[in-house]
């Protein structure tokens, strides 16, 4: 086998060299090769490679102390042929080439171990590389070129350092290459490959402005949010947003202005852009404040209908009133059940109509729902007041839409039905009439005056009676307001004493309104007064319980049966003799303590001699039996029959099916017939579901209630295990039980559109509205997305907030 040995040894420069041959003889002609030198391919160094892990020791031998000699298996003499060129970095290429490498972190191609070919005797040297750093050397062409020319080229360039190629190898280092180095075009070359670096480093001008131009967006972005965060927080407190008056000269800017100034103490940007005008646009004038308004009340609708999509059912509850510029309002509430079987009231808006009839407020919540994405299909349950508009059999709301929807049931509101009741009993009952129009008198009296009133409050001092013990004003009564009755009884029996001195003060010192003093003061100081009052705060706190059960929006049907029996029952306990007892022993204790008379008989009245004559009441009737019988059984036999009466008005067969399939057991074979056949169920399947549900539903709770069920439905996957039981249960709990949401939402008109704030845009109101009532939702207000529908506005903007 042929063997060459690889010589190491030093030469004049000092260099380590290579020498190589075969069986002692040398087959290079004495040339160096340094041993550094690059092999046309991998495929030879890996055979040098396999070649040295072959070494033979015993072929290994020091000639002297300068000679290293190593005995491997020679390869192919093709494997020792020139070095690679790298044909990609060759400046034969392109002057694109060198902008590509110049961007990729290369230099000038300079291959310094390269035997440079002779060309007329002379060849391109490799020191020039060092004289002249711009210098590159094609080995394709053997050729120079200019690096930094052919990377920045100009007009006036030589093509020479660019394309062609230089070869005149005499006049190189001492004229071609100095005069190339200092011509105009190649210094600006220079001078671009310099700023080109500096750009690398700090960065392009584009890439400057771009992040000045990101810069101010964000800070654009970042103000406009502070400006909607002020906003949204002025709106869901319900407090006016703009001053009187907004100039510079003005004392007061109004609420939104004001906290702007605020927040700038410690809020930078708001400062610059705000107080110090940095920019030229602040967006705080009132169009661009209804405009973000709408966007907000916007996002809280959609959520609110989204919801409701995905519920798939829902009812509506709608009601009127008439806000301080005489504009009839109407509040539309959407109730829908969420997936853990809650119900939930949401607030859609008010909206103004110029006629409050039956077809103009049934094309009002068609145009609404549809407006929305809603479909009337979906409706199953409408809810509303006692108005003949609403509740009409042929031309009411109810019926109107029932005619396009017979599954949307109407439900009269049992809160107020409750309020119908005692507002009848108030008017049939002259006893009760009579005690109710002095309570109203007392008030109007005591408060027209502020000298009357001062009276009012001395006597309270005097009689050491301070601000929490108890009601310290009278309380004013309305019939729309349904709590105000147990509020005024309530406090009139604390205040008793300071009303009747009061009373006598103003009746002695007064020579105007003493006369009026004088008359309530008659017509307070009866026992008769005196027992109907507290006979009446007894009835009172039972029915003001079941008021404040019915305006409750997590109430269902059941729950409103349920409470409204109890509620008859207790009154009906009340018409005993020992309750009327003690009723008469307060009223008697009261009277003594305030010296009035005792009760006496009224004068007996007869019955006209026409209708038979004789007298109304026994002639052997003592004064007790006269206030049981003609007052105390004549109000709790009025009210508990009215209450009876009236209620069933809402004792629908449908919703007493459903809530016997849910509650009950065993269950009518009809209720499981009707309800199928009405909603569309799979009779045997909800037979089947029920059944099994009921069964593992006891096995776990003893307490058989519609609550605890649902609770149950909504724990672990029955609502996936029972898909028609649980549709079933949130059709129920999807029926209204009361208007109360809208009665609350006027509370809000009220506060909004107030006399400083009377001439409030209906679309700013209605936005005002929704941030206010649905609170919880506003709070959750994306304020990228109200800035992304702002600047995606067809109307141009005076500052940017999207990047390029």
């Amino acid at each position: 086998m042929n063997k060459f040995v690889i010589k190491l040894s030093k030469d004049k420069s000092n260099e380590t060299v290579a020498i190589l041959k075969l069986d002692d003889q040398q087959i290079t002609s004495h040339k160096k090769i340094k041993m550094d030198t690059c092999y046309e391919s991998s495929k030879t160094e890996n055979k040098l490679t396999t070649a040295s892990n072959t070494i033979s020791k015993n072929t290994m031998s020091m000639e002297d102390e300068s000679l290293d000699t190593l005995h491997v298996e020679s390869p192919n003499k093709s494997t020792l042929s020139k070095p690679i060129i790298d044909t990609n970095r060759d400046p034969c290429q392109g002057k694109e080439n060198a902008y590509y490498l110049l961007s990729n972190g290369f230099g000038p191609y300079q291959p310094k171990n390269y035997d440079f070919p002779k060309r007329g005797g002379r060849k391109f040297r490799s020191e020039w590389f060092i004289s002249f750093p711009w210098l590159e050397y094609s080995p394709s062409k053997d050729s120079a070129y200019c690096f930094y020319c052919r990377a920045f080229p100009s007009n006036k360039s030589d093509i020479t350092f660019i394309s062609e190629g230089f070869r005149q190898w005499s006049k190189a280092c001492f004229k071609s290459f100095p005069k190339h180095e200092q011509s105009v075009p190649h210094k600006e070359s220079i001078t671009k490959i310099a700023g080109y670096n500096e750009a690398k480093k700090s960065g392009s001008i584009i890439n400057k402005v771009n992040t000045q131009y990101n810069q101010e967006v964000a800070e654009n972005r970042e103000y406009l949010k502070c400006v909607l965060e002020t906003l949204l927080f002025c709106a869901r407190q319900g407090i006016a947003i703009r001053g009187h008056r907004e100039n510079e000269e003005s004392q007061n800017k109004g609420n939104f202005q004001e906290l702007l100034n605020l927040r700038s103490r410690d809020n930078d940007i708001i400062r610059r852009y705000f107080t110090e005008k940095e920019k030229n646009f602040r967006y705080v004038s009132g169009e661009y404040l209804n405009e973000f308004l709408g966007y907000m009340a916007n996002i809280v609708i959609r959520d609110i209908v989204d919801n409701v999509l995905i519920a798939n059912i829902f009812s509506i509850i709608v009601d009127e009133t008439q806000d301080l510029s005489r504009h009839e309002q109407v509040a539309i509430i959407l109730r829908y059940v969420n997936n853990d079987f809650s119900p939930i009231e949401a607030f859609l808006g008010f909206y103004k109509v110029e006629s409050t009839d039956g077809l103009t407020l049934s094309l009002l919540i068609k145009n609404v729902l549809i407006s929305n994405g809603l479909q009337l299909e979906c409706l199953r349950g409408q809810c509303y007041d006692g108005a003949a508009s609403m509740r009409g059999a042929y031309k009411g709301v109810q019926s109107r839409i029932k005619e396009e929807n017979p599954l949307a049931l109407y439900v009269h509101c049992n809160a107020h039905i409750l309020n119908l009741c005692l507002v009848d009993l108030s008017k049939q009952i002259s006893h009760v009439r009579n005690v109710f129009g002095t309570l109203s008198t007392l008030h109007n009296f005591i408060n027209a005056s502020s000298k009357r009133q001062a009276v009012f409050d001395n006597m309270r001092s005097k009689l050491n009676m301070k601000m929490g013990d108890g009601p310290s004003t009278l309380k004013s009564l309305s019939d729309t307001r349904w709590s105000c009755r147990i509020d005024a009884l309530e406090s009139l029996i604390f205040n008793y004493q300071v009303v009747i001195d009061s009373l006598e003060n103003i009746s002695e010192n007064d020579s105007i309104h003493g006369s009026d003093a004088n008359s309530l003061l008659k017509s307070m100081k009866t026992f008769e007064f005196l027992f109907c009052v507290h006979f009446f705060r007894d009835i009172m706190s039972i029915t003001n319980i079941l008021s404040k059960y019915l305006q409750s929006s997590n109430i269902d049907y059941s729950s409103v049966q349920h409470m409204t029996k109890a509620t008859i029952q207790e009154l009906s306990n009340m018409r005993c003799e020992d309750k009327f007892d003690m009723i008469w022993s307060k009223a008697n204790v009261m009277r003594i303590d305030n010296e009035i008379c005792s009760p006496i008989l009224s004068r007996k009245s007869k019955v006209p001699k026409k209708l038979g004559g004789g007298l109304k009441q026994n002639e052997n009737c003592n004064v007790k039996d006269h206030y049981k019988i003609n007052i105390y059984f004549q109000v709790l036999d009025t009210i508990i029959s009215d209450m009876k009466e009236r209620f069933k008005e809402n004792d629908i067969h449908i919703l007493n099916c459903m809530q016997d399939i849910i509650v009950n057991e065993p269950i009518k074979f009809t209720s499981f017939q009707d309800v199928s056949t009405m909603y569309g169920f799979n009779e045997s399947e909800l037979k089947a579901e029920t059944k099994i549900f009921n069964r593992m539903y006891k096995s776990l709770n003893t307490e058989n209630t519609i609550q605890s069920k649902i609770k149950y439905m909504r724990s672990g996957d029955n609502a996936i295990g029972f898909p028609t039981l649980a549709k079933l249960y949130k059709l129920f709990l999807t029926i209204p039980s009361n208007s109360a949401a809208c009665e609350r939402s006027f509370s809000c008109l009220r506060r909004l559109k107030n006399y400083l704030r009377s001439t409030m845009g209906q679309s700013r109101l209605n936005h005002l509205g929704i941030l206010q009532i649905e609170r919880e939702r506003s709070l959750n207000i994306n304020n990228d997305e109200v800035i992304k529908q702002f600047d995606s506005s067809t109307i141009p903007r005076r500052l940017k907030f999207n990047n390029f």
